[in-house]
């Protein structure tokens, strides 16, 4: 095998393909992260979640990694939570890329729908609404 940014890439759809068996037998999710390559060899973190649903892998991910970001007054079972940016716009809070330094929120902006990233202080006021497939919606029904 000649080792590329393409054939790395072919060999992520390969894979993806390969192992839609092993989902379908153990109800369970697997993802390949992001390939690191050389001339002989590459590595790839495999990660397999429980059930085959994105959005509870999702809650679930963000729960785990939230006790990272107690201090910006997030706590686990705010998944999509809905807060106003520092440029005045509302955006829901989906995630964590916990080893970025600089950009380590994942949100998403409730006008456009457009997934970005931010930094810490983008966050200036929590609302008590949550972000449901384009639209805001109370907290009266624990975010669920």
């Amino acid at each position: 095998m000649i080792i590329n940014a393409d054939s790395v890439e072919e060999f992520r759809k390969d894979f993806n393909e390969a192992m839609k068996g092993l989902q379908d037998k153990y109800d369970i999710t697997i993802s390949l992260g992001s390939i690191t390559y050389w001339k002989d060899r590459f590595t790839a973190k495999l990660t397999a979640n429980n059930g085959r649903d994105a959005e509870m892998i999702a809650r679930a991910e963000f729960d785990r990694n939230v006790w990272k970001y107690r201090h910006l007054g997030l706590e686990p079972g705010m998944y999509n939570r809905i807060f106003i940016g520092d440029n005045g716009e509302q955006y829901a809070i989906e995630g964590f890329k916990v080893k970025a330094s600089k950009y380590p929120l994942e949100i998403v902006n409730i006008r456009t729908g457009a997934h970005e990233r931010s930094t810490e202080d983008f966050i200036k006021e929590l609302r008590n609404e949550y972000y449901v497939e384009n639209y805001a919606k109370d907290s009266d029904i624990d975010g669920h």
